[in-house]
């Protein structure tokens, strides 16, 4: 019978989301059905970031046959990697494990300047806790868990590029010489920065003075995704993804103006800040279709997805008064944290290309604070997540690293819209 019954990493805030600079706490937890004589217990705690797809290409060998080749393009870039010892030392004698549960509590200060945690099928900024239990002559048994890291986003910071948008488009028709008269469409966005929580406000103005008919709206939030592999050689791979759509049915009037609301869910901001090897970028389209073999009116408009809302769009009536409360809870520090273990292997690589290296600093309240009274947001599971956070290196048998994981974004409470989406 196994005298391991439970190893596992628990974190002590719900959730598990963490800022930039702040202390993470947590307790390895064993539970023994007998005495163990080990080396040490060790933990590492890292953050990295990786990226990986294939392309297929076609070649002719000596012999002048077909042959399909696979070429893997692959980057990798490293924030920090730091190990404690929690029982023991390096180059320690043996210890012992006493039997039963339990705790071995460890805290460790994450630093400032690293990229918001992402999952993607062909990429990933994670940042992982991994305790091992080292035996003399034995495999050593080994634990892993994944938490968030929600760097700040500040719109307010970019407000510039958070301006509306009003556009027109103008279109005319004609079949078999015959013409069909025209359409005018307006489209407009009263800002174009959003946090998850809060809705996309979009405004379609129709005067369609013509036969072709309007059958439908739709608003989509389009991501592009670009990924950069370093190996065997430098190239840039883009994605292009919808997120989220909803449309508006016909028919409309031959004047209408069509409101849409599309909330934004929980996705990490745009510009992964301090990473190098993947970015992402966020467009809202509306297209409006038309019937028949017409071409439909599309405008595309780049949006910033943030952290932290315009300071423009908050006020005391903003927000609903029952406010839930956040999974992720401000921990200010009124007296210095507890000491950290000092590293034993301390392996720090500044940001790139972040302008500054990487350093400490206590953080008073997580990144998606505010100054503005504003209700805290909750945090939510992002819709794409992995199925496994074990690494390419490690074999199935460690403990948690093929359960799933999605990384936690702060969702924002925004009232329901004071008028139905539709025709006005």
């Amino acid at each position: 019978m196994p005298s391991l019954r439970t190893f596992r990493i628990e974190f002590d805030r719900p959730g598990a989301t963490f800022a930039p600079g702040e202390l993470i706490t947590g307790n390895v937890i064993i539970d023994l059905a007998r005495e163990k004589t080990i080396r040490a217990l060790k933990l590492t705690i890292k953050g990295e970031a990786n990226v990986h797809w294939e392309r297929r290409r076609s070649s002719k060998n000596a012999r002048g046959r077909s042959e399909t080749r696979t070429d893997h393009f692959r980057g990798r870039e490293q924030y920090f990697s730091l190990t404690y010892f929690l029982v023991g030392d390096v180059g320690g004698g043996e210890v012992r494990l006493p039997e039963g549960l339990s705790r071995y509590s460890f805290n460790a200060l994450l630093p400032r300047n690293i990229p918001c945690s992402f999952e993607h099928r062909n990429g990933h900024i994670r940042y992982t806790t991994k305790a091992v239990i080292d035996r003399p002559w034995r495999f050593d048994h080994e634990c892993k868990a994944a938490f968030t890291v929600v760097s700040s986003y500040d719109l307010n910071a970019h407000s510039g590029q958070c301006i509306g948008v009003d556009d027109e488009v103008y279109r005319s028709f004609c079949c078999l010489c015959f013409n069909q008269g025209s359409i005018k469409v307006r489209f407009r966005l009263p800002t174009t920065g959003f946090v998850p929580g809060q809705s996309i406000e979009t405004i379609v103005s129709l005067e369609n003075r013509s036969s072709v008919d309007v059958s439908r709206i739709c608003v989509k939030i389009e991501r592009s995704l670009e990924l950069h592999a370093k190996s065997p050689y430098h190239l840039t791979k883009t994605f292009k993804e919808i997120v989220k759509g909803k449309q508006t049915m016909g028919p409309f009037g031959v004047e209408s103006d069509i409101v849409s609301q599309l909330q934004v869910p929980p996705i990490p901001p745009s510009q992964l800040e301090h990473c190098g090897i993947i970015n992402q970028k966020y467009n809202v389209r509306v297209t409006v279709h038309l019937l028949g073999m017409h071409c439909s009116v599309t405008g595309t408009y780049p949006i910033l997805i943030g952290t932290i809302p315009l300071r423009s769009t908050i006020s005391a009536a903003s927000y609903q008064q029952d406010i839930p409360q956040p999974t992720a809870p401000v921990m200010p520090y009124d007296d210095p944290p507890p000491p950290m273990p000092m590293p034993a292997s301390p392996d720090y690589a500044p940001p790139y290309p972040g302008p500054q290296a990487i350093g400490f600093t206590y953080s008073d309240q997580p990144g998606t604070s505010n100054q503005w009274n504003m209700p805290p947001p909750s945090y939510e599971e992002c819709m794409q997540r992995t199925d496994s956070i074990k690494d390419h290196d490690e074999s199935n048998y460690v403990h948690g690293a093929n359960e799933p994981f999605a990384p936690r974004y702060p969702v924002f409470n925004f009232p329901t819209p004071p008028y139905p989406p539709g025709n006005k």
